[in-house]
């Protein structure tokens, strides 16, 4: 509510207002008068009694009229008593457009602490600081600087965004409107101090007038909450399209000297999004195409569609890129095709794609009849209609057929049309009255169709998990969840440890060992290989008689990570017999490779059989747990045959996950192999991620590296396991 209240303010202080219009304390007021704003604009500068003709305050706490929202442009230095100012002033938010915050370095960074301070002492909310502005075009907020100041013609549309880059951002905005597709709330972000990101988008989500939302991000430490953003979208049916940039090490990089925030991998970041329900985008094209289709009001039902055009050779483009994104093209029905039959000349086709022919144009009812009969077809979802490049009377006369069917239809009809607006005015003004949308080529309303689509369906199929998954973060009524307490789900979740408490009392934290790594895993019911430890000295036939051969050797040491690598494994080995000697050669291959990493002894154990598989789990700094399901083995990561979500997450995103592999079809038998256990596996996944959650303040890095997975009935067991716990203490000494 607070921020909405920014969105349509009764007044606007502007702090550090100049009477100079070329300065930037003097760019809002011209922007808001030329914008035709209606609400009180306040100028605040102890240095004027009047700016332009409005009245000028020593203070915002001096204004005397009703006032929602501060423009802050003084400088850094200033800003933390400008924001307190305006707090105590009674104003919701507050525009920091200043610059030289934490993107200057260690003396920016104290200045920011400061601002926000300033802010929860307050109350006011902070947008900012670094940043360029805030357009609302309904309300004619014009509360920016710079050249945005100029453009106060934009075209009101329904989409809203929030853009990290403010310059690029408002670029996107006007490239947008002069392609058909313009703008209500426009937010330059800067350097997020308070506000961020998400909560923007929601906000903007919650606005009536929004119909569709774009972020245009570099990073956020406030990543996770993009779920909850794809939750919202979902249950209002208001798509959110994201481009996501510093995608390369280099955009990275100019990342972190551009607006300072934290970039997550690129891997997490796509998988996030299609966990949450968003579009990613990477163009300006595919977000004006979005949200032309979006404008019409109505989502397709299905990916079933059907097309009507007067050109095969853009019917095939259509279908191919369509096809990649998921849509389908089945076989109209019977009734449908006899009817087209009817009327389409021998020389087109009825199948679909149906190709009308250029005929309609000498008459038109050809036409007017095609797409009422498709429309009728129960098996279409969608309609498309491709009328190349017709111009002028003949353009018109189309135009009018497919308003007039758009109309009695509650199904999506949108044209691929490249005619030039020039030659055909009355043709655009009876299909944007119409609300039909219009899209210059086959492969861009196919990517279109196809991204809005996926959305569509999402509703019904990624909505419930997003709540499921939102009540398993919560915390657990046993304790815990988040307020520094690593077992959130109340349980004993960090096995024992060289120090010594099974509760995770002790305060050193570090690699654990792979027996330990194991217990951690079992504590969570995950299956584990039947072994023993043999400390130096041990009799392996007296501890390791109990096991089956043939067996696994292992070293076990917190200071040796990759076993394997240095010869700390031995596989295969045939009897009990065996085991001494290549408990020596484990053991000796060790010591000469790493002579300092502390030996407890070597890991005996029953080999394990199945398809190898890994899980990993890493605690990102911007979504918290991530998961990682691949192909194990050592040729893990060579083979890179992996994919993420984040957690927790149940048992449907699992499966999910399992079938993005490529190597999927191993899973399901090949040359007389049997199915594996795949829903075994997918219920270690949930296993996991629930783990991942629970420990998410200790736990740094877990490798489950073999997962076997055996055959349909015979489930999974982890072979190895790594876990780094986070740092917290100092290692205790001997």
């Amino acid at each position: 509510m607070t921020l909405a209240r920014a969105f349509d303010p009764r007044g606007i202080a502007i702090i550090g207002a100049s009477a100079d219009p070329t300065r930037i304390g003097g760019h809002p007021l011209r922007a808001l008068r030329n914008a035709g704003y209606k609400g009180g604009v306040y100028p605040v500068n102890p240095k004027y009694p009047e700016i332009a003709g409005w009245t000028c305050y020593p203070t915002a706490k001096a204004i005397d009229g009703p006032c929602d929202l501060a423009i802050i442009a003084v400088p850094a230095a200033a800003a933390p008593a400008a924001v307190r100012d305006a707090g105590e002033a009674g104003i919701s938010v507050a525009i920091i457009l200043t610059a030289g915050f934490r993107e200057a370095g260690a003396p920016g960074r104290k200045l920011e602490a400061e601002l926000l301070a300033a802010a929860r002492e307050t109350g006011i909310r902070l947008i900012g600081p670094n940043c360029q502005g805030m357009l609302v075009m309904q309300s004619r907020v014009w509360a920016v600087f710079g050249s945005l100041a100029e453009e106060t013609e934009l075209r009101p549309g329904t989409v809203s965004g929030a853009f990290q880059s403010g310059g690029f951002g408002f670029g996107i905005v006007n490239l947008s409107e002069q392609q058909g597709a313009g703008f209500r709330i426009c937010v330059s972000t800067g350097n997020e101090t308070d506000v961020t990101m998400p909560e923007l988008i929601g906000a903007m989500l919650d606005d009536p007038g929004t119909d569709m939302a774009f972020g245009l991000l570099e990073g956020t430490p406030d990543a996770r909450r993009f779920l909850e953003v794809g939750r919202r979208s979902l249950e209002t049916g208001k798509p959110v399209l994201i481009w996501k940039s510093a995608v390369t090490e280099q955009g990275a990089k100019a990342a972190a000297s551009h607006t300072a925030n934290m970039t997550g991998s690129t891997d997490l970041w796509r998988a996030a999004l299609k966990q949450a329900g968003l579009i990613e985008v990477d163009d300006v094209e595919p977000i004006t195409d979005i949200a032309k289709l979006v404008a019409q009001g109505r989502l397709p039902k299905g990916p079933r569609v059907g097309v009507l055009s007067i050109s095969g050779g853009s019917s095939i483009v259509f279908a191919d890129r369509a096809t990649q994104g998921g849509l389908v093209f089945p076989g109209f029905a019977k009734s449908t095709h006899d009817a087209l039959s009817r009327i389409i000349p021998s020389f087109g086709s009825v199948e679909n794609p149906a190709d009308v022919t250029a005929g309609v144009f000498n008459n038109m009812d050809i036409l007017t009849q095609a797409i009422s009969i498709v429309l009728d077809d129960p098996g279409i979802d969608q309609v498309v209609l491709m009328l190349a490049s017709i111009p002028g009377a003949g353009a018109l006369l189309a135009a009018k057929a497919i308003a007039a069917a758009a109309a009695r239809t509650d199904k999506p009809v949108t044209l691929v049309w490249s005619g030039r607006r020039s030659k055909s005015e009355p043709a655009y003004a009876v299909l944007e009255e119409a609300r039909v949308p219009i899209v210059p080529t086959p492969p861009r309303m196919a990517a279109a169709m196809a991204k809005l689509t996926r959305f569509s369906l999402d509703r019904e199929r990624l909505l419930p998990r997003l709540r499921a998954d939102a009540d398993a973060s919560l915390p657990s009524p046993l304790g815990g969840g988040g307020g520094g307490n690593p077992h959130a789900s109340g349980r004993s979740a960090i096995p024992p440890t060289p120090n010594p408490s099974p509760q995770g009392g002790g305060e050193f934290r570090g690699t654990l060992t792979e027996l330990e790594s194991k217990q951690l895993l079992a504590h969570y019911g995950i299956p584990v290989t039947r072994e023993v430890l043999v400390p130096p000295g041990g009799d392996p036939l007296d501890l390791a008689g109990h096991l089956k051969p043939p067996f696994a050797v292992k070293i076990v040491s917190a200071d040796i990570a990759h076993k394997s690598d240095i010869g700390g494994v031995r596989l295969g080995i045939a009897t009990h017999a065996e085991l001494a000697a290549a408990i020596l050669d484990v053991t000796g291959r060790s010591r000469k490779a790493m002579p300092s990493a502390r030996i407890e002894g070597v890991v005996v154990a029953e080999m394990a059989r199945g398809i190898e598989t890994l899980i990993g789990v890493v605690n990102d700094a911007s979504f918290g747990p991530a998961i990682a399901l691949g192909m194990g083995g050592v040729t893990a990561e060579v083979m890179k045959d992996v994919t993420y979500r984040i957690a927790p997450f149940g048992i449907e995103t699992a499966r999910e996950m399992i079938a993005e592999l490529k190597s999927a079809p191993l899973f399901h038998g090949y040359r007389g192999s049997p199915p594996a256990d795949v829903e075994a596996l997918a219920g270690c996944l949930v296993k996991v991620a629930r783990l991942a959650w629970d420990l998410r303040d200790s736990l740094a890095e877990l490798d489950v590296n073999p997962l076997f997975v055996g055959a349909t009935g015979h489930g999974v067991v982890a072979a190895d396991a790594l876990a780094i716990l986070k740092p917290v203490g100092p290692e205790p000494t001997a």
